[in-house]
């Protein structure tokens, strides 16, 4: 075949200097990113291990301290029944018997006391000790079990632990106590035993958040209360037995912790260690990884300077090609060579379509070595003619035009390959006409094309349609239903999450698989179902059997999904919920009747079953309502929409006015006036009560500072406090401030608190309600009776009034229960000298019993209606006139 000469080149540099720096400047980027990533990856790798054995150790010493806590048990019992078989006394006795010789190394004295409390007698273990510390208190009440410590040497730390076992006869009645003597020192060693680097620690404490025993020795922290820690407020509400990270209680300092409960007492093991020391082994792989990072970027430069080296060699040795260009032309060698190097299959046929040259791809592609194929019949090696394929040669041969064509071959592994195959004219050196054919496969790139074309349309993980499918086939739906009804399901996997969250993301989707074989089967060809998003799946279904037709086939889906999810070799419960909407009435467009079902299914509809809800129109224009009044009550107290009334608290005995009630109104420009009954809820669901309520504390003891000058006397205001204010530390600095800042004298403001606030955080509610008392502050107890407190807070808390609820109030002179619990609640503040306030009264009647009861105020509608604060001045001019 007659070559054409190639044209002169201007040499080209193989290796351009920017783009073989910045390639290089690339690969140690890359190099620095992985580097980094398996560091990171360690050191996640290094934190886990040590709080595994942290963990691990915890475990081991909470086994131990349970193995000493039943042997000092045993014990106790054991010196109970020899003491009470022996004649009553003070005297010591020696405990020999096996169970005491086991908790002996622990035991300092068991003393017994009887059910009076008077000491029976002691028991020292063995040959007792030469520090033995003072007898403890005599218990009071019944006593039970518990763990105290005391005696604490703030030198040592050394103390003594007091178990005590209360002791009942065969009858069950309670015959004595016995308090066993234990000695810290003992664990102090047995923790000491691990070394767990500077700043580690093992540690006793109390379920109750006191610190009993630490090793090595912390004197300061015996005794001392770690409620507050992560480990009481997360961890072990959460699981017995864990590890966490967080900063220590003692130094602030960042370590790993592991925990255990001891099994059978009130009692928790925790195992620290420092951070840092817990990653010294990490550090010394991250210097080598980074010297390692360094050396090996180090040699990728100097092998990107040898490269540009080579590359200024080759652009000489171009120069010298491109001479010799001129002389290599006519030899068929040089042009096979060029054409073998092309990576797309190239063959040349002559006018009987042999073949006359070919490079290594197509050999490849034909699966037969390339010395074999010059001069076969292309149609022996593509196995077979193809008229297509010879009449585009005949046009190229006819023409001199290039044509292209997609078609398909089959290779030498015998697997069809999509190709566009181009064919060109070309003179061989006897004249003839050759034809040049250069194949493209595109068999990989129609495969990722199709691959992208499902995945617009299905859910990967299901084989389900996916969320924009399902909205183009509810569209159509729609647009074919032609006045019949159509139903929309959006189904919620409440529990999916707890797959995840223990087997993995990967168990997680065999789930949804599992889920997904499930709706097919139950579904048919009637209801489409579709996968939207994560734990969500839809449908849609035909509604032409009405109503009850849908809420079958929902209860029907709901039993079926109920039912245990074998997966792992567990079974795992779902937790489905199903909101169901109807076309056309609940929404004309696929996007609103996807978005009902779905607030259906989140509770705003009307509930049909457990988990089945339809949507509801109703419900959902309540929830409009409440998200309307939420956004401008977000803006109300800037704009001053806010005021306060005040209601009149007058004596039951002599109608005279002693004080008022601060209560809140607001009145919007766009909603008008919106009761407090639906806008207090929503401010305390968002957290809004925080700061309307500190406005409101500052704006009745202005008024009342007004009052005061203007009146020349006292007025006595109530404010009511929301129980997210009572948690606020900045309450007292508040009620402190507005105090001084507005002159109000002691006696004169009063908080009202509701029952519901004091039940929970009572330590810090009791501390924080006498503070506030110190203050000069009243305190009263709002709705008293609608709640669930204990009475024994209203000895506890310094509460001055009871304020009993208009529930009770309104039915008084025809309701017996309620006159039987008001005066219950009277005669308990009387009995607690405390004064009652009754609310809503309306009556002369009510008044009367109230009356005969000798309730001390009331307020309500039948002396005054709540007053605008221009008013209240006219209030007392009237009085004294």
């Amino acid at each position: 075949m007659q070559a054409l000469p190639p044209p002169r080149l201007k040499p080209v540099r193989p290796y351009p200097l920017a783009r073989l720096v910045v390639v290089t400047a690339g690969l140690i980027a890359a190099l620095g990113f992985v580097t980094a990533a398996m560091l990171y990856a360690s050191y996640q790798d290094a934190l886990r291990e040590q709080q595994v054995t942290l963990r691990n150790v915890a475990v081991a010493f909470a086994a131990q301290t349970a193995g000493v806590a039943q042997g000092i048990e045993g014990a106790a019992q054991a010196a109970a029944r020899m003491l009470l078989a022996r004649p009553t006394g003070t005297q010591a006795a020696t405990l020999e018997d096996a169970q005491a010789q086991a908790a002996h190394p622990y035991l300092l004295r068991l003393v017994l006391f009887d059910a009076a409390g008077h000491l029976a007698g002691s028991v020292t273990p063995g040959a007792g000790s030469i520090d033995m510390p003072g007898f403890p208190a005599p218990p009071s009440g019944d006593p039970a079990r518990r763990i105290t410590v005391s005696d604490i040497d703030r030198v040592t730390g050394r103390a003594v632990l007091n178990c005590t076992h209360p002791v009942r006869d065969r009858a069950g009645r309670l015959a004595g106590t016995v308090v066993a003597q234990v000695d810290s020192r003992r664990f102090e060693r047995l923790y000491n035993l691990v070394e767990l680097g500077p700043g580690g620690s093992v540690t006793l404490l109390h379920r109750d958040g006191t610190m009993l025993v630490r090793g090595p020795a912390y004197p300061a922290g015996v005794g001392r209360s770690f409620t507050q820690t992560l480990l009481f407020r997360e961890q072990l509400p959460r699981a017995s037995r864990g590890a966490f990270q967080a900063a220590s209680p003692i130094d602030g300092a960042p370590g790993l912790y592991g925990y255990d409960v001891v099994e059978g007492a009130d009692l928790v093991i925790i195992t620290g260690m420092a951070r840092d020391i817990a990653l010294d082994g990490w550090y010394g792989r991250l210097w080598t990884a980074l010297g390692f990072y360094l050396l090996l970027s180090a040699v990728l430069a100097l092998l990107a300077w040898r490269v540009a080296r080579d590359a200024r060699r080759q652009s000489r040795l171009l120069d010298m090609v491109s001479a010799s260009e001129a002389r290599l032309a006519k030899r068929f060698d040089y042009l096979s060579a060029l054409v073998n190097a092309i990576g797309a299959p190239v063959w040349v046929l002559d006018g009987a379509r042999r073949i006359v040259l070919a490079n290594e791809a197509f050999a490849r592609l034909v699966g037969r070595p390339r010395d074999t194929l010059q001069g076969m019949e292309e149609h022996a090696v593509f196995e077979g003619g193809d008229g297509e394929r010879e009449r585009r040669y005949a046009q190229v041969l006819a023409s001199g035009s290039s044509q292209d064509a997609a078609g398909s071959v089959r290779d030498g592994s015998g697997e069809t390959r999509t190709v566009i195959q181009l064919t060109s004219r070309l003179a061989g050196e006897d004249g003839a006409a050759h034809l040049v054919n250069v194949l493209t496969d595109i068999t990989e790139r129609e495969r990722a094309e199709a691959r992208l074309a499902w995945l617009a349309e299905f859910d990967p993980v299901t084989g389900l349609p996916n969320q924009t499918q399902f909205w183009r086939l509810l569209q159509a739906r729609i647009a074919a239903a032609a006045g019949r009804e159509l139903a929309v399901a959006t189904l919620v996997l409440d529990r999916l999450h707890e797959i995840v969250d223990l087997l993995g993301h990967e168990a997680g989707n065999r789930a949804l698989r599992q889920v997904a074989e499930l709706l097919r089967a139950s579904c048919g060809d009637a209801v489409v179902p579709a996968h939207v998003r994560g734990a969500e799946f839809a449908f849609v279904l035909d509604a032409a059997g009405g109503r009850a037709a849908v809420e079958r086939f929902a209860t029907e889906l709901h039993a079926l999904l109920s039912g245990p999810l074998r997966l792992d070799g567990r079974d795992f419960y779902l937790g489905p919920r199903l909101g169901l909407a109807l076309f056309p009435q609940d929404g004309a467009c696929a996007d609103e009747l996807h978005r009902n079902a779905q607030g259906a299914a989140s509770g705003a509809g009307i509930e049909l079953e457990q988990a089945v809800r339809f949507f509801s129109t109703d419900a959902h224009t309540e929830l409009g309502r409440r998200l309307t009044i939420e956004a401008h009550l977000r803006r109300a107290l800037e704009l001053g929409e806010l005021r306060l009334v005040y209601q009149p608290k007058v004596t039951v005995s002599e109608q005279r006015v002693v004080g008022f009630e601060a209560l809140l109104r607001w009145t919007s420009p766009e909603l008008g006036g919106v009761s407090p009954a639906e806008f207090i809820p929503i401010a305390e669901r968002t957290g809004l009560i925080v700061a309307i309520g500190a406005w409101a504390l500052e704006e009745a003891c202005r008024q009342m500072a007004e009052w005061n000058a203007r009146l020349g006397r006292q007025v006595r205001v109530a404010v009511n406090l929301a129980p997210r204010q009572l948690y606020q530390k900045s309450l007292l600095d508040t009620v402190r401030r507005c105090l001084a800042r507005y002159g109000i004298e002691r006696g004169c403001l009063e908080l009202e608190i509701t029952e519901s606030a004091l039940m929970s955080r009572e330590e810090e509610v009791d501390v924080l309600m006498h503070d506030i008392r110190a203050l000069g502050v009243d305190l009263a107890i709002d709705d008293f009776g609608t709640g669930y407190s204990s009475l024994a807070y209203l000895k506890r808390f310094p509460v001055s009034r009871l304020k009993v609820d208009r529930a009770f109030v309104r039915d008084l002179g025809r309701d017996e229960d309620s006159a039987a619990i008001a005066l219950s609640i009277v005669n308990l503040a009387r009995g607690l000298k405390l004064k009652v306030v009754a609310e809503g009264v309306e009556t002369e009647t009510q008044l009367a019993v109230l009356r005969g009861m000798g309730c001390d105020e009331y307020q309500g509608f039948l002396f005054s209606k709540p007053l605008e604060r221009e008013a209240v001045p006219a209030l007392f001019d009237g009085m004294r006139s």
